[in-house]
């Protein structure tokens, strides 16, 4: 049962830094075009979209907070706090309920 936790935990890690690379990724066009629409890039990019956004689209509720003339979209941050306070409860429910 140790290896099953362990394995939740590590994906609730890896999944925290694919949150936010692909919150990095988003950026990429406004600070660099012509690394944006590099073909590994875009393959990233790819492959994030298809396994971040169905995550944060449930936090897309949330407005986004304009800066001078640009609107941020806290989607993302909110998404990966989420993951970093809620995983581990729900890791810690699950190994008591598991253990005992």
């Amino acid at each position: 049962m140790e290896a099953l936790i362990q394995v939740l935990s590590t994906f609730l890690t890896v999944y925290i830094i694919c949150v936010f690379a692909w919150a990095l990724i988003s950026w990429l066009p406004m600070v660099s075009p012509q690394l944006a629409y590099n073909g590994t890039v875009l393959s990233i990019r790819k492959f994030l979209d298809s396994v971040v956004e169905p995550y944060v689209r449930l936090f897309k509720f949330i407005p986004p907070v304009r800066i001078g003339a640009m609107l941020l979209d806290l989607s993302a941050m909110v998404a990966i706090f989420a993951l970093i306070f809620l995983g581990p409860v729900v890791i810690s429910l699950l190994e008591s309920a598991l253990v005992g």
